[in-house]
């Protein structure tokens, strides 16, 4: 999948990070594409793959979210946004979305979580997931990084170093960083745009 993006739980919160390039076969398209999206104040994604695919999975999340708030009188929590999202690649199994999707937030009791899906809607809950074609690189700059009590301030740390280490190596990823930072008392969009001439 091309790009890089990164999902990161801390004590206090969740940091979801993509890079900013728009390629396709082999020509940049836009050095300022978003890959990460609050869904709800407290649910975001984050996904690595085609833009058409990204858009059209926003739109959806989106709506499910809403429904499932006004249907059941609370908000949706990140495990069941990312269930859904679940149904919703698999529904599409004989003609898969190209994307692979980080799922993170906070849960109605407070809790910060992250999910990873596959173009099939496979889901597993994670620490720390890295995406894309620059997922293995950024993975090896997470691992040895990482704690079980970072802090939210930390983790933003780790989630730009690891996709700065990514975009050096990765010519599909590069132009800047997008942080989707969600904590208990809502979400924030971070942005880092690299000088002309850095990756």
């Amino acid at each position: 999948m091309p790009g890089t993006v990164i999902g990161v739980k801390a004590r206090d919160g969740v940091v979801i990070g993509g890079e900013k390039r728009l390629s396709y076969e082999g020509f940049i398209l836009s050095r300022s594409a978003r890959k990460v999206f609050p869904v709800t104040d407290y649910v975001g994604v984050g996904f690595a793959g085609l833009m058409g695919d990204i858009q059209f999975l926003v739109k959806i999340l989106k709506y499910e979210a809403k429904r499932y708030e006004l249907d059941h009188s609370r908000r949706i929590s990140p495990r069941n946004l990312a269930k859904m999202l679940s149904l919703v690649l698999y529904s599409y199994k004989l003609f898969p979305m190209f994307t692979e999707v980080v799922v993170g937030g906070i849960s109605r009791d407070g809790k910060p979580e992250v999910f990873v899906l596959d173009p099939v809607g496979s889901l597993i809950e994670e620490k720390y997931v890295a995406l894309g074609s620059g997922g293995r690189v950024a993975l090896g700059y997470i691992e040895p990084n990482y704690r079980d009590d970072i802090s939210i301030e930390d983790a933003k740390k780790l989630v730009v170093g690891a996709i700065k280490t990514a975009i050096e190596r990765d010519v599909l990823s590069g132009d800047g960083v997008d942080l989707l930072v969600i904590t208990r008392s809502g979400y924030s969009l971070e942005e880092y745009v690299f000088k002309r001439g850095e990756k």
